[in-house]
């Protein structure tokens, strides 16, 4: 969850508390609300968010506005933290409408996070960022500006430029601990997992008593296989906040990685033992458990039986494409082709996060050329991919490693031998064990 975004010893520090308390002063922004206890808890709801506290954050946000129901801002936080940035129509179309009746009486940043929000869930990326610039000139600093270009940068992989930013964010705003978080994600996409792993520690130091550091360690651990840190990690995520719906869904992960079904199981029950976590990925959750097991035995038929019973909506899922094919279903397999195409073709060239579907669309390609036995375009399609795809975060991760094992796979079948040595090794260097288990991906060439 969720959504989401570097290691250099000699600037971190532990910042004192005092300290803290007065830079948190100093930048604290001013919200329009005449009531005293209605910030209070719109304040709290925003120390919820910044922690990934999404849950808590809507109860504080939802009380500020019984306190005050004209708490325009307030309105915003609990529809943003209730339905994320944009994909509702419904909550899309509330925050234009909070923007339309009411910018001539907020403030300046107020106006500022509204317009953007209104053109980002319009799908208006020019407006947004003419929005986030102009703004942004006058209020370079303004941790708000900070987060929303850090955003951008990383959906782009315009990684130094991330970096830049959220170390900015720490010198004006360092009660903002979670860009420490942002700063492992951001080298941990780059294959950069020493560095990465400091990071996560130095976040976990300034933050003991938060969920997230630990939940970001035992990702990590995840997607190196170093699989017991990370069980460790998660659990102690999971006792300091046992809603912290993340951390199920990392051991759901990671006990299906392991083969472990019984481990699975408990992840399940557990996670619908938590109302919240039941509400948000609950069904994500039955879908993977559903799905892995027949995967990883080389079970085609039942990955497809599983994805009909337990995922109602695959159409942005590489796994698909796989699945297509290797059960013989073509004329499915070119559908899907299409309309992954047809999604990209919409998107501008500067989308923010268009780089995704691109690798998207070529690993796509790239499996139906693997099965039409042209080896040697599809391991351009893939390489292509690889280029694209990045380490940050699990899924993606672990897509990176599918596909340099079937772009080693193309190597291979079309004479490139050394290379596709080399790239395997490279895969099985981050995660020999699940490297080793995608065997069951394997293509036979084409008869004749």
């Amino acid at each position: 969850m969720k959504r989401n975004l570097l290691i250099f010893c000699g600037f971190l520090a532990v910042v004192a508390a005092g300290a803290v308390t007065a830079r948190l002063a100093a930048h604290r922004p001013e919200w329009t609300t005449s009531s005293p206890a209605a910030l209070d808890q719109f304040q709290k709801g925003l120390e919820a968010r910044d922690k990934l506290y999404y849950d808590e954050a809507r109860q504080h946000f939802a009380k500020a506005l019984e306190i005050d129901a004209g708490f325009v801002l307030a309105r915003y936080f609990l529809i943003s933290s209730t339905e994320g940035e944009s994909g509702d129509t419904k909550a899309d179309a509330a925050v234009a409408e909070l923007l339309r009746q009411n910018a001539s009486r907020l403030n300046d940043r107020e106006r500022f996070l509204l317009a953007f929000a209104a053109a980002t869930r319009g799908k208006n990326i020019g407006d947004a960022e003419r929005i986030l610039k102009e703004y942004g000139v006058k209020h370079p600093d303004d941790p708000y500006v900070l987060e929303r270009e850090t955003l951008l940068a990383t959906q782009r992989q315009e990684w130094p430029e991330a970096h830049r930013l959220l170390t900015r964010t720490i010198e004006v705003a360092p009660n903002r601990v979670v860009a420490y978080n942002q700063l492992g994600y951001l080298e941990m996409g780059q294959g950069r997992f020493v560095e990465a792993q400091k990071m996560f520690e130095t976040y976990r130091y300034i933050a003991p008593d938060q969920a997230n550091p630990h939940d970001s360690l035992g990702e990590l651990y995840i997607l190196l296989g170093r699989y017991d840190e990370a069980k460790k990690e998660l659990e102690s995520a999971l006792a300091i906040k046992p809603d912290f719906c993340a951390s199920y869904e990392h051991l759901l992960r990671l006990a299906l990685m392991q083969g472990r079904i019984d481990e699975a199981e408990r992840a399940l029950a557990r996670v619908k033992a938590s109302a919240p976590c039941e509400a948000t990925v609950g069904k994500g959750m039955r879908c993977l458990a559903a799905v892995w097991p027949p995967l990883f035995a080389g079970d085609w038929e039942g990955v497809w039986k599983a994805q009909q019973a337990s995922c109602p909506k695959i159409e942005d899922d590489p796994l698909q494409i796989w699945v297509l094919l290797h059960t013989g279903r073509r004329a499915e397999a070119e559908a899907f082709e299409k309309a992954a195409h047809d999604r990209l073709a919409k998107l501008a060239p500067t989308e923010p996060g268009r780089g995704y579907v691109e690798a998207f669309v070529a690993h796509i390609e790239g499996a139906r050329l693997l099965f039409d036995g042209d080896p040697a375009k599809a391991a351009e399609r893939f390489r292509f991919a690889d280029r694209l795809l990045s380490y940050r975060e699990l899924p993606l991760g672990l897509l990176k490693l599918v596909n340099r094992f079937v772009l080693a796979q193309a190597l291979q079948a079309s004479g490139a031998r050394d290379d596709a040595t080399e790239v395997l090794a490279a895969a099985r260097a981050v995660n020999a064990d699940f490297v080793d288990r995608l065997a069951v991906m394997a293509v036979a060439p084409p008869a004749g």
